[in-house]
């Protein structure tokens, strides 16, 4: 296979692996919870230890892996480009721009923790504020490191919107818990959950407990844009999405395009506009060498 042609298609499978953030298990990919902001905290999380060094050029063997513990400070990462790194760490929901090429089409391979103080605290709070914690460590890492500064700019930019589909939502609602006893607390939410494989017929995503913004950040890897709820949903689903790839295109039994699937299986439909949303603005980033 030329190297371009296995570029591109590692390319899109990051995107895969980042959006779904970001467990590999073998051929499965776990996905954690989404980033609730909450304004009443302040992270403070950073690395003690860090490297970030130049991955071997992928081939026709690559695999990408991303690894970080809910209660622990380590954080790390093989064959990721920066481009990447810069969505774990500022989110999907904005496009980027300004950056140079290397940050979408270099791999790096990271590892970065801090101490075991810092472990004992995260193991303390919740998992919302060790994802909180984490993308401030990471945010500190790339300002250090590689002199990243950034800005939102709104800007007219092709995305995606999610919308209701004429048959309605086909995805299965997960019952609200029942209400807590007199006295005691209301329980966490179940995590959200994607679980995805491939087979010759495509790709099929298997989501759990799933709100739509885990939804959407799941669509949106695949689309390559943003992909903005309009729905106006507010639960929480389960679901199985099987779509075709560009590696099943020959394949007489593949499944269904991504935005046929979502309309047959989903109920929903991706319509592609051009809209004023943020976007993530790269003012200056510095190639790192290996350290």
């Amino acid at each position: 296979m030329p190297r371009f042609h296995i570029v591109a298609r590692y390319i899109r499978l990051v995107g895969l692996v980042v959006a779904l953030l970001l467990v590999s298990r073998g051929s499965w990919l776990r996905a954690q919870s989404v980033i609730v902001e909450e304004p009443n905290y302040t992270p403070t999380l950073t690395f003690d230890v860090a490297s970030i060094r130049l991955a071997p050029p992928p081939d026709a063997h690559f695999h990408v892996s991303v690894s970080s513990p809910p209660h622990s400070s380590r954080f790390e990462a093989t064959n990721l480009p920066m481009k990447a790194l810069l969505q774990i760490a500022y989110g999907f929901d904005a496009p980027v721009v300004g950056a140079p090429d290397w940050v979408g089409n270099t791999f790096y391979d990271i590892k970065a923790r801090s101490d075991e103080a810092a472990d004992a605290r995260l193991a303390k709070i919740t998992d919302n504020e060790v994802r909180l914690e984490k993308r401030h460590a990471i945010r500190v890492l790339l300002a250090e490191r590689l002199g990243l500064k950034t800005h939102l700019e709104t800007r007219n930019s092709f995305i995606y919107n999610l919308l209701l589909g004429k048959g309605g939502v086909k995805m299965q609602a997960v019952p609200a818990p029942p209400p807590p006893a007199d006295g005691e607390a209301t329980p966490a939410p179940p995590p959200a959950n994607v679980e995805a494989h491939g087979s010759q017929h495509g790709l099929e995503f298997v989501g759990t407990n799933a709100p739509m913004r885990a939804i959407t950040g799941a669509l949106s890897s695949m689309v390559e844009a943003p992909v903005v709820d309009k729905t106006g949903l507010t639960g929480t689903y389960n679901y199985t999405l099987q779509f075709g790839r560009e590696w099943s295109a020959q394949d007489p039994d593949s499944w269904p395009s991504i935005f046929t699937a979502v309309q047959e299986q989903l109920g929903l439909k991706l319509e592609g506009v051009h809209e004023p949303v943020p976007n993530l603005v790269v003012d200056n980033i510095t190639k790192p060498t290996d350290n």
